[in-house]
């Protein structure tokens, strides 16, 4: 494993490093006072700031500014991208030619060039001053594995169905509707329909409104049961959730439905919603 730095380099020094980091397939960092332009399906401008420049061996190209998680700008896997010195305030051709002469006075800036063919777009991050830059050769062949997922609470629940009610009976899963599809259609001890929704986050106001939907349906007669859809039969509605607010569970009893809360699931479950505040 490789790793280089340098402090403020040149922009001649930090193409010839970009340059070959590019050839080695290596990971290359810049933190960079910068602006960006995209041009491709729309086009789009970026003024100076103080950003930070991720370019990996397969093309991705990523511009992420001081805050957030997501890059402003970026370029996915699949294209190339290069570096040049170029002049400032001198107007660039496609292959990177510019016009006006060396000796104009111009400070000489480093471009980094994203580009990919399918769909043809570009990101071009021309740096006005590098505060730093790091090579990394970087090796890792593992792959992510994901624990206490959606997925894994239907597993759980489709295995040990007792888990939401004794003697409750999975007859379907997923079973599609017109308002999409509802996870578990099951029937109770007394043969009783009951929709079950599961969420691995904490239950919202959004999720007992997309319970409600799916009781309707059957309630209304509009979607069968067993064959038959008879308006007026007997629906339970049941929300599977690791918690819920104290607000979305008045609602769910304000209209017979039911919550049911799987502890085995509730790690971190709060931080991964979109609850908003009438949720609570």
């Amino acid at each position: 494993m490789v790793v280089e730095q340098l402090d403020a380099p040149t922009p001649e020094a930090l193409v010839s490093e970009a340059k070959a980091a590019f050839r080695d397939g290596a990971v290359l960092t810049v933190q960079a006072r910068c602006e960006v332009e995209y041009d491709g399906r729309t086009s789009g401008y970026l003024g100076p700031g103080d950003r930070l420049l991720v370019a990996k061996p397969d093309g991705t190209f990523l511009v992420h500014q001081p805050t957030g998680n997501k890059p402003v700008n970026w370029m996915p896997g699949g294209g190339t991208v290069s570096a040049r010195v170029s002049e400032e305030g001198a107007v660039e051709s496609e292959d990177g030619a510019t016009d006006g002469d060396e000796g104009d006075g111009n400070s000489r800036a480093a471009v980094l060039l994203a580009r990919r063919t399918n769909p043809t777009e570009r990101v071009e991050a021309r740096i006005h001053e590098a505060h730093g830059l790091t090579r990394f050769d970087a090796t890792d062949g593992a792959t992510y594995e994901e624990s206490g997922t959606e997925a894994e609470m239907h597993e759980y629940i489709e295995s040990n169905p007792d888990v939401l009610e004794p003697e409750l009976r999975i007859v379907e899963h997923e079973r599609e509707t017109k308002y999409g599809f509802i996870d578990f259609f099951a029937r109770d001890a007394d043969g009783v329909p009951v929709v079950v929704e599961v969420k691995r986050i904490q239950a919202t106001l959004n999720h007992f409104d997309q319970l409600q939907r799916y009781v309707s349906l059957y309630e209304e007669g509009e979607a069968a049961i067993d064959g038959e859809a008879d308006a007026g039969r007997e629906v339970r509605g049941m929300l599977v959730a690791p918690a819920a607010s104290e607000r979305v569970k008045r609602a769910l009893r304000d209209n017979d439905l039911e919550f049911v809360g799987l502890s085995e699931f509730d790690t971190d479950a709060k931080g991964a919603t979109e609850a908003k505040l009438t949720d609570f």
